[in-house]
């Protein structure tokens, strides 16, 4: 009886490994775009069920190359999700079409290169986003990419880009992002 109790235990182990090669409940992201606005967007993503998730991302603001505006931006940008997945892809629990609100808020210094004169300006924005995407997974490899909008409200950046979000009118409250990341899950 011990014998087939370490069988099934070693059975069990090998069942939730191959489990955890098919059908990942975790994965971690990297923002490529976000390198060339002068900052790193790093994500944590974990399946809380088949079909909903949550995602943290800290960004970096500062971390990266700002060749959209050359602003010298220096700060911090934080996100929160919860993801239902509607079409679940291969009955991968972090896979397919999605939607999720997410919060957004951005905390940074930055230079605006227009000005004669070279001043900081300080901006501390958040905003609350419906966004629609698609995550596909091969073997341990990621792909997310997505769009949404929604209010947005804070300090104005004269440059119209708050590292994970612009705004429309350039003044207005209305925010608007889209993207892609690539990761691993595992």
């Amino acid at each position: 009886k011990n014998n087939n109790d370490n069988v099934k235990l070693n059975l069990d182990k090998k069942a939730d490994k191959n489990d955890a090669q098919n059908n990942p409940k975790n994965d971690i992201k990297i923002t490529l775009l976000s390198l060339g606005s002068g900052s790193t967007r790093i994500t944590y993503e974990r399946a809380l069920s088949t079909r909903n998730s949550a995602e943290l991302t800290l960004g970096f603001v500062g971390l990266g190359w700002d060749i959209m505006n050359d602003a010298d931006p220096q700060g911090l940008l934080v996100k929160a999700a919860y993801k239902w997945n509607l079409l679940p892809l291969h009955d991968m629990a972090l896979a397919g079409l999605y939607v999720k609100p997410e919060f957004v808020y951005a905390n940074f210094d930055y230079t605006d290169p227009e000005q004669t004169i070279v001043t900081t300006q300080h901006v501390n924005h958040w905003a609350l986003l419906a966004e629609v995407g698609y995550q596909i997974i091969y073997k341990w490899f990621l792909f997310d990419i997505y769009t949404g909008l929604g209010p947005s409200n804070g300090d104005v950046a004269t440059n119209n880009y708050y590292h994970s979000f612009m705004l429309f009118p350039s003044d207005g409250h209305l925010a608007f992002t889209a993207g892609f990341r690539i990761g691993v899950a595992f």
